[in-house]
């Protein structure tokens, strides 16, 4: 209902401005499938995609790898705090610009700064879910003589599940708009490319056309992603 309203005030709008403007719906939908006909809207889209994949990954792998190392050596926390620090604040455009200075353009920028910027995300999420583990049930479930794969599986993972699992879908939606970002700036291909294009040659309509694509793809993942891991970290944690 929401978004049938919302499609509603932009049409409603539209018929105030002209197309280059504000393009009406009929007009960006156009667009659209005129992009999809062309194979475009699914070239750009695997490209941004997969590179946004991959980024996501390595940062959510040394995230939970450096996060329950720091919860558990609390010196490794304390120095790490600065880094953490400065990722969580520093612009992501300024990181953008960095990494086009030091890899130039191309698929290594986004991949980079993706990774880069996810990394905070879940390293902060899973040291404190470390931290916030209450180690007297560790102790009580050793001294019941559950062995070690037990305690883990029984008590360390249902605690950290909930932290872990919500740091990685809060920042799987995160990754579409970085990757997007970094390609419009420091990209030759994927969707941020296909808006710098359309935004060069005046082409309005694709240029909505490319944001509904890349709303969509975020709520096709949370749908597909983020909704699964918060059902599983409940579950696991009940």
């Amino acid at each position: 209902m929401g978004s049938l309203l919302l499609l509603g005030a932009w049409q409603a709008a539209s018929l105030g401005f002209p197309a280059l403007i504000l393009p009406s719906v009929p007009e960006t939908v156009e667009a659209l499938l005129g992009m999809a006909m062309s194979g475009e809207l699914w070239r750009r889209l695997a490209t941004t995609l997969w590179r946004m994949a991959l980024g996501w990954l390595i940062g959510s792998v040394v995230g939970i790898v450096l996060g329950l190392v720091a919860g558990r050596f609390e010196p490794v926390y304390d120095a790490l705090r600065p880094t953490q620090s400065l990722l969580l604040g520093v612009p992501p455009v300024v990181l953008v610009v960095v990494a086009m200075i030091w890899f130039g353009s191309g698929s290594l920028v986004p991949i980079v700064v993706v990774s880069v910027l996810i990394f905070p995300i879940v390293y902060v999420n899973t040291a404190q879910g470390w931290r916030s583990l209450d180690l007297r049930l560790v102790e009580m479930a050793r001294i019941y003589g559950k062995g070690s794969g037990e305690v883990l599986r029984h008590v360390i993972l249902p605690g950290l599940a909930v932290p872990i699992f919500t740091g990685l879908s809060v920042s799987a939606g995160f990754a579409v708009r970085i990757s997007v970002m970094a390609e419009l700036l420091a990209s030759d291909s994927g969707i941020g490319y296909s808006i710098a294009l359309a935004r060069v040659n005046i082409n309005t309509a694709k240029v909505f056309a490319w944001a509904l694509v890349s709303v969509v793809l975020v709520a096709v993942i949370d749908v597909l992603i983020v909704n699964p891991l918060k059902r599983r970290a409940l579950r696991w944690q009940g």
